[in-house]
């Protein structure tokens, strides 16, 4: 007797279930914002060792200064939780830390995961690459320039051989574009660069930022290696964030625009020897 109302009230159970599934969604979108502001402290998760961004577990670093001047903020203390770069988004999904500060480079992998701030950094992949692994253009007795001028050139040479951080954003860099090349797996920065540092790969993949460190701190290390670039390829560096969080992502992407905009991170590139 009643079949033409039964679509209608099929509608409004869904349109009402939605409704309040949204609702409720909004009432969590806040949660990780509302906890850091009521208990007065968030929790960031950083890299143990990541220069010139973090030394030694949080000693001093750009990501230090700038985790230093989030905390004034936002009106909260820090606690600093240093973690492994596999670590950092089951660190994130699993409640450990409220966000991630640690040279983190957005992809899309990750991106399924979490979300990501504005960008603070650009970087681009970079390679620490043995000369000696390096070929030469003979004329006469002058040596051409090494041809070799970014990654991709190492597309030529088919015993090049590379050290990449597992899990990170190059361990998919090289799978993607270097799939036949060999690799070694690191899990420390400092394991990745023994690798090259004793023959073991001619090559030592990492971003920019990185390597320019490890270029400019060592006359050792900057005459025995040459630093190939990413050409026009490049990577965000950003602040890793749980899903949801509106207002969280909305305070960290104008903490960073500010930042950016005053000049804290040129500041801080210059404390730390690095422009």
């Amino acid at each position: 007797m009643h079949k033409g109302n039964i679509l209608p009230s099929f509608i409004s159970i869904i349109f009402l279930s939605f409704t309040l599934s949204t609702f409720a969604a909004d009432l969590n979108s806040t949660q990780v914002y509302q906890r850091i502001i009521k208990n007065k402290v968030i929790r960031i998760g950083i890299s143990k060792n990541y220069p010139p961004l973090n030394f030694n577990s949080g000693e001093k670093g750009l990501e230090m200064e700038m985790i230093k001047k989030l905390g004034e903020f936002l009106d909260v203390k820090v606690t600093l939780v240093p973690l492994d770069v596999q670590e950092y988004i089951p660190a994130l999904l699993g409640q450990r830390v409220d966000i991630i500060i640690a040279g983190l480079s957005r992809n899309l992998v990750r991106a399924r995961k979490i979300w990501f701030s504005q960008a603070y950094i650009t970087v681009t992949p970079g390679v620490l690459a043995r000369k000696t692994a390096l070929p030469q253009t003979k004329f006469g007795e002058l040596f051409e320039e090494n041809p070799i001028r970014t990654i991709w050139d190492l597309k030529k040479l088919t015993q090049f051989s590379f050290a990449v951080k597992k899990g990170s954003s190059y361990e998919y860099l090289l799978k993607n574009h270097f799939p036949d090349m060999p690799r070694k797996f690191f899990t420390t920065n400092k394991e990745g660069l023994k690798l090259l540092q004793k023959g073991e790969v001619h090559g030592f993949v990492h971003d920019s930022l990185f390597l320019e460190y490890l270029n400019n701190s060592s006359a050792k290390i900057s005459s025995a290696y040459t630093l190939l670039h990413g050409g026009r390829q490049v990577e965000k560096i950003c602040i890793g964030l749980p899903f949801g969080d509106v207002i969280l992502k909305n305070q960290i992407d104008l903490f960073i625009a500010e930042i950016v905009r005053q000049g804290y991170i040129d500041s801080w590139l210059k404390k730390f020897n690095l422009k």
